[in-house]
C-alpha cells in the first residue's frame, strides 16, 4: 500500500531531522545513495525488513516507531457510529507562563476515542495542529480510559528518562473540552513540573479567553496553598 510507504517515509524524515542529520550523513550511515534516501522519505520506494532495521538503528529508534501505521477499519459496526468514534486525534493546550505563550500539541491514537486502551503519540508544541511534524518533542506511550478519567503514560523518544503522566477528567459531552493535569520534567531549569491543560476532540480557538481559562483560578490557588498539593476545580 502506497499509504504505508508514505507514512514510513514521513517517520524517517521526522527522526532524521530531530537527530540533526542531513540526508548526506544519513545516506552514509545506512550505505545508500542520497537519491535513494530521498525516495524512502517521499514514500516512492517500499523498504525491505533488513533496510528498515538498519534505518532504525541509524536513527536510534525502534523499528516499531517507523511502522506505527494504523490500518483503516475494513468493516463498520452495526450500530450507529458517534462522531467521537471516528476521531483518532486529540488537541492539547496549556499556558506556559514563564514564556508568556500558549502551547498547542496533538495526541494521535491508534484507535478511536471510545476505546478502553490504545497506543498514543504526543506531538508536543506544534506550530500548526494540522502539521504534527512541526513539533518540538515527540512522546510515545499508552492511553487508558476509565469512567471518570483518561490516563496517558508517555515517554520522550529521544530521552527515556523524560516521561509524562497525563490525568484527564472525562467530559459528559463526547465532543466537549476536558481538563487535566500533566506531570513531567521541565528543561528550563531541569526540574519536575505539573501544569493544567485542556484536551479537545476538535481544535480550540486560540485567543485570550483560552489563555484565561488555562490559568489557575483564585480558588485553585487557594486550594493549592491550603492542601499543599495541586488541585483542579477545587472550590
Amino acid at each position: 500500500m502506497k499509504e504505508i510507504s508514505m507514512h514510513v517515509g514521513k517517520r524517517i524524515r521526522f527522526y532524521r531531522k530531530k537527530s540533526g542529520m542531513t540526508i548526506e550523513v544519513f545516506a552514509q550511515k545506512i550505505q545508500k545513495s542520497k537519491a535513494t534516501v530521498s525516495k524512502y522519505e517521499n514514500g516512492e520506494i517500499a523498504i525491505d525488513v533488513e533496510t528498515l532495521f538498519t534505518i532504525a538503528q541509524a536513527l536510534q529508534v525502534s523499528p516499531g516507531q517507523l511502522i506505527d501505521y494504523a490500518m483503516p477499519q475494513m468493516y463498520q459496526r452495526p450500530e450507529v457510529l458517534l462522531e467521537s468514534d471516528r476521531q483518532s486525534r486529540l488537541y492539547m493546550y496549556y499556558y506556559y507562563g514563564k514564556q508568556n505563550k500558549l502551547v498547542q500539541s496533538v495526541i494521535e491514537l491508534n484507535g478511536s476515542l471510545t476505546d478502553v486502551s490504545a497506543k498514543a503519540r504526543l506531538f508536543l508544541e506544534v506550530s500548526d495542529v494540522e502539521d504534527c511534524y512541526s513539533c518540538k518533542f515527540l512522546y510515545h506511550g499508552d492511553m487508558r480510559r476509565f469512567d471518570s478519567f483518561t490516563i496517558f503514560m508517555l515517554e520522550n523518544q529521544n530521552n527515556p528518562v523524560e516521561r509524562l503522566l497525563l490525568y484527564t477528567v472525562n467530559s459528559f459531552n463526547p465532543m466537549g473540552r476536558m481538563t487535566g493535569m500533566l506531570s513531567g520534567i521541565t528543561t528550563q531549569p531541569l526540574a519536575p513540573v505539573s501544569l493544567k491543560y485542556f484536551l479537545s476532540p476538535v481544535p480550540l480557538e486560540v485567543n485570550e479567553q483560552l489563555i484565561e481559562d488555562l490559568t489557575f483560578t483564585k480558588e485553585e490557588l487557594k486550594a493549592i496553598r491550603r492542601c499543599n498539593m495541586f488541585l483542579l476545580g477545587e472550590t
